[in-house]
């Protein structure tokens, strides 16, 4: 049985290793000063598996620098390229397919969304933003042609419950599981958030890789995951940088009439510039205006909450994560 000196020594070394997994995980580097605590070699191989599990270790490969100068922390350095040159294949297995369904269905109204294009679009290289799937938004009239241009490409629909009120479809590669698309009609599966907030294909047809759009996802998939990974908040910083004019704000502020999601992009916008500090975060969400809840909403998430989420402190968090999703049912606004 642990004594309490042990336990405290633990929740201290978590603390650390959280302070550090925030101070590296922007990509263009931290605006705050470093941690006033160091890390141990063995702390910063808990901090590798952590930034691999929060997906942002392409970003702690470029910003924890005793990785690059240290000998001290060659265990942990090996550790961390090898978890970043296995997610780099793996991303760059799924962009081959991604593409060639995309190629494939040019003349269908579909859209790819979230990973791969976030990588390619608001990232300033691809390398710092890997994923595990590939995600395609769909108009529903496109799903019968669409379902024959994935399996023209080796895709066989995967066999789970099929929950058609979801609008969501996986697809499975049949010469490889590990390769998947998921097919959706709305980013929004469940019912019950789908009354306060929805993106359908129609909502991006021909704008989905401009600024309002990209942004308008990443606040939304944050939102839909409670903030689960820290990628999700970074993403939601990075599309902030990339919206800088006025006329794109201004179709920024269209996109949240129609999709009713401007509680979950002031939320989300909130949270980056406290996680980060990004200005840009900070003045999309003021320029959006006021929301009904947004005060809740910075009360119950944070850093120590997102940062918990991979950890044994997921458990004390996690009430705060699901009353934030309860606040989501309730936030209709226009």
């Amino acid at each position: 049985m642990r004594s309490a000196y042990d336990h405290n020594v633990m929740a201290r070394d978590t603390d650390t290793v959280g302070d550090w997994l925030i101070y590296c995980a922007d990509p263009v580097g931290s605006r705050s000063e470093p941690p006033s605590a160091s890390l141990s070699p063995v702390q910063a191989e808990a901090l590798v598996e952590q930034a691999d599990m929060h997906g942002v270790l392409p970003a702690l490969l470029r910003n924890f620098l005793p990785l690059q100068n240290d000998a001290a922390f060659q265990i942990a350095k090996a550790d961390a390229a090898g978890r970043h040159r296995s997610s780099l294949t793996y991303s760059l297995m799924l962009r081959a397919h991604g593409d060639a369904v995309m190629q494939a269905g040019a003349d269908l109204p579909m859209a790819m969304v979230k990973g791969p294009v976030f990588a390619r679009t608001i990232y300033s290289s691809p390398s710092l933003r890997t994923f595990t799937d590939i995600d395609l938004l769909i108009a529903p009239e496109a799903n019968s042609k669409i379902a024959e241009v994935l399996e023209g490409q080796g895709f066989a629909l995967g066999e789970y419950e099929l929950d058609p009120a979801r609008q969501e479809w996986k697809w499975i590669h049949r010469q490889n599981e590990a390769v998947m698309v998921e097919v959706h009609t709305n980013l929004v599966h469940h019912p019950d958030l789908r009354a306060s907030m929805s993106v359908a294909f129609q909502d991006l047809a021909g704008i989905s890789e401009t600024p309002p759009a990209l942004l308008t996802v990443a606040v939304i998939h944050g939102a839909l995951h409670r903030y689960e990974r820290i990628r999700h908040v970074v993403d939601i910083c990075q599309a902030a940088r990339n919206l800088t004019s006025v006329d794109d704000e201004q179709k920024l502020e269209t996109l949240m009439k129609q999709t009713r999601a401007r509680f979950a992009a002031i939320a989300g916008l909130d949270l980056a510039y406290r996680m980060f500090g990004e200005p840009r975060c900070d003045q999309i969400a003021r320029g959006l205006g006021p929301a009904p809840y947004s005060g809740l909403a910075r009360a119950l998430i944070g850093r120590s909450v997102i940062t918990s989420t991979m950890n044994s402190n997921r458990f004390y968090h996690s009430w705060r994560r699901q009353a934030f999703r309860a606040l989501l049912k309730h936030s209709k606004t226009s």
